[in-house]
């Protein structure tokens, strides 16, 4: 478990965030050791298959702000060195991001110059000759060929930001950007939020009692977001335009987009996040026309392409053909073409492919290239034509496909893959889907082999994946693990062996583990999704519960009168209700970092499934692990990082409060960090710890 804890499970060392450059010629790419966490920048010249690094992270431990810190934790950014890059639109500049030192790279012959100062949230201009980014909360344009520094805003403070993007957005609705450039590199829109009315959370580590506690602004369900407005202003500098909007309907902005020969245009949600807008926006004015309006009872989706590499929509075809839209309307995601004025005027993706993601748009030749899902394990890649209608798949590998075209590049394709045969590859393809290219890698494979079966269970036809150890024998009976998250927004069971790494390492201590995916988990169709509206707990018990027993009627070895159950975040807090609720089913429980009581967790996530706690107690009450925890009858383990700003430690602390005014017995391991853990040795013996808590209940070998 260490080796492979050190490893990341054997992704430390693959190329990620690859783009083909410009002109078809190259890939840029990031890529750390195979034992490090250190991120360089390398360019792949496509002709002679050299690799040739472009920058490299600074010696030593980095200092990071304690704004970036959380930039980092909100995107998910575990990595250090060079933990981001950008190109200029014809590829002649790069500029690197190391913390919030940055470096400008000329790409024809390699020269590195630094830019002054330190900066938060960068922003390189499509043309490449200027920058904007984030100082002491307000934004600046910065040239990179003076230096010139011209400030854009002003009163910025630590209640009111400029050019960052606010928590929810950042956390909850994948909007990591609060400034965007226009497309010929003149004006910058920009995001101002105030959280001056946002509630505040302390964080005190106890490891440095001597510290002060850092303050975050978190806006729990129920209570105050930031205010935002959005506004136009010159690089050069000069008067604000401020968009208007009813700001108090639609308070979340969940996408930008603002390409060349087309509208700005953006997304708006209301805070019940059941109904969506689609606005274009005049930049010399601020004035906005709405292009679209739908709804959805139960809660709207945005546009998923963020997972999968696409294009944020909508795209605006060329010669006033209208525009691409994407809607979940249906059972299925469906990819769609409207006319300029906004109305529907045909479904582009036919049914039986789910839209996932538009990843091209080739005006030249009048077509698509769009990630659709093949089935519920696996993905593939079609190309649309636009004229003819017809959808021919060209690349159908059996896996899971990222697919990445740089804007303006129409000749190749980044296609990050994890694969059913258990690969993972970064590669390059052509436009038929040809590989022309693997990006080079230094990850050491893991060697542990998993035996990994993926099947349905139940009445619901749950996708199921089961993990045997090895010399497993069906003549004898295993105890049980469930791996559970069974929450919104994450599907486990995909056709990815490399994903069942951990579970394999637990199944090798003599059990067998099972991943099942019920209803409230994507990837299977609109009503499947939306169950959990109200109550995020009783469906998705019952399925889970459910597809156990049939596994089990199915599979003799399986002995399902020592099953245990364990998880993270929402695993953690599923892994809690379960343990509590269904004793007869969940013998021990491991629960990591669990959102107790969904009134403690953040407004766009939460608000989302349940409403708000003034509006739906009894949904609340429902969904409260603390509502049932007088009753807990088995043995239950919670970890925890006492520093994490994301499911707050609150929540476990008032569960073992709880537990211990009712008499309850319960462990508890406390961690250092946040809630990703990036730390291998810490990974590696939490692991360890959780496998012994289930050994001394499941007693596997018996």
């Amino acid at each position: 478990m260490l080796d492979l804890a050190k490893t990341r499970n054997g992704t430390l060392g693959l190329p990620n965030h690859a783009e083909v450059t410009p002109d078809g010629h190259s890939v840029l790419f990031l890529r750390s050791g195979p034992f490090d966490t250190h991120l360089h920048l390398y360019r792949y010249d496509l002709s002679d298959h050299a690799i040739h690094e472009l920058a490299a992270p600074a010696s030593g431990p980095e200092h990071l702000s304690v704004e970036e810190k959380a930039r980092r934790e909100r995107a998910r950014q575990s990595m250090s060195g060079i933990t981001d890059y950008q190109m200029s639109e014809d590829g002649g500049t790069v500029l690197a991001s190391q913390g919030g030192q940055l470096e400008r790279i000329a790409t024809d012959d390699g020269r590195v110059t630094p830019v002054e100062g330190q900066w938060i949230a960068p922003r390189l201009s499509p043309d490449g000759l200027s920058l904007a980014a984030v100082r002491d909360n307000d934004l600046y344009s910065v040239d990179l060929v003076s230096g010139r520094e011209t400030r854009l805003t002003t009163g910025g403070s630590d209640t009111l930001s400029h050019g960052l993007a606010e928590f929810a957005a950042a956390e909850e609705l994948e909007r990591a950007d609060g400034a965007w450039w226009s497309p010929d590199s003149k004006t910058i829109l920009f995001e101002e939020a105030d959280n001056s009315d946002v509630e505040k959370h302390y964080i005190t580590n106890p490891e440095t009692p001597q510290a002060e506690p850092v303050t975050f602004r978190y806006p729990r369900a129920g209570t105050n977001n930031a205010k935002t407005r959005f506004g136009l202003v010159d690089a050069k500098g000069g008067p604000i335009r401020w968009i208007s909007w009813d700001h108090d309907a639609w308070p979340y902005l969940g996408r930008v987009v603002w390409r060349k020969n087309a509208p700005l245009a953006i997304v708006l949600l209301n805070r019940e996040q059941t109904k969506e807008q689609l606005l274009t926006i005049d930049p010399a004015t601020g004035a906005t026309h709405l292009l679209l309006e739908q709804s959805d009872p139960a809660w709207i989706e945005l546009d998923p392409r963020a997972a999968s590499g696409g294009h944020n929509l909508p795209v605006f075809l060329d010669n006033n053909a209208g525009f691409l839209w994407a809607a979940d309307r249906g059972k299925d995601w469906q990819l769609e073409l409207h006319t300029p004025d906004g109305k529907l005027q045909r479904v582009l993706t036919p049914p039986g492919l789910s839209y996932i993601a538009l990843n091209d748009y080739d005006a030249e030749h009048n077509s698509l290239t769009v990630t659709v899902r093949a089935n519920r394990l696996d993905n593939e890649v079609v190309h649309i034509d636009l004229k003819t209608r017809a959808v021919t798949p060209f690349v159908t590998e059996r896996g899971i496909h990222n697919i990445h075209v740089t804007n303006g590049t129409h000749t190749a394709m980044v296609d990050t893959f994890a694969s059913a045969a258990g690969t993972r590859q970064t590669l390059v393809r052509d436009t038929a889907g040809h590989v022309v290219a693997t990006l080079p890698g230094v990850a050491q494979t893991p060697k542990l082999p998993v035996h990994v079966e993926f099947t349905t269970a139940g009445a619901r036809d749950l996708d199921a994946a089961i993990i045997r150890p090895d010399h497993f024998s069906a003549s004898k009976h295993y105890p049980v693990v469930l791996s559970v998250y069974a929450g919104p927004g994450v599907k486990l069971v995909r056709d990815t062996p490399t994903a069942f790494l951990d579970d394999q390492c637990l199944a090798n201590q003599g059990y067998i583990v099972v991943t099942l995916d019920g209803r409230g988990t994507p990837g299977r169709d609109h009503d499947f999704e939306r169950a959990i509206k109200g109550n995020l707990i009783d469906l998705p018990l019952q399925d889970q519960v459910d597809g156990l027993q049939a596994l089990g009627k199915r599979y003799h070895e399986m002995d399902l009168s020592r099953v245990g159950v364990h998880g993270w975040s929402f695993g953690g807090y599923f892994t809690a209700m379960a343990t509590i609720r269904r004793p007869d089913v969940f013998k021990v429980g491991v629960a990591g970092a669990p959102p107790v009581d969904f009134a403690d967790y953040d407004t766009a996530y939460t608000e989302r499934y349940l409403g708000t706690p003034q509006d739906d107690p009894e949904g609340y009450h429902k969904s409260n692990v603390l509502a049932y925890a007088d009753t807990l009858q088995q043995p239950l383990l919670l970890m925890h990082g006492i520093t994490d700003d994301n499911v707050y430690f609150e929540n476990t602390m008032k569960l073992t409060q709880a537990l211990l005014h009712a008499g309850k017995p319960y462990d508890l391991l406390l961690l250092p960090g946040t809630h990703m853990l990036p730390d291998p040795v810490i990974r590696a013996r939490v692991a360890q710890r959780r496998e012994q808590f289930l050994h001394a209940v499941l007693q596997p070998g018996k």
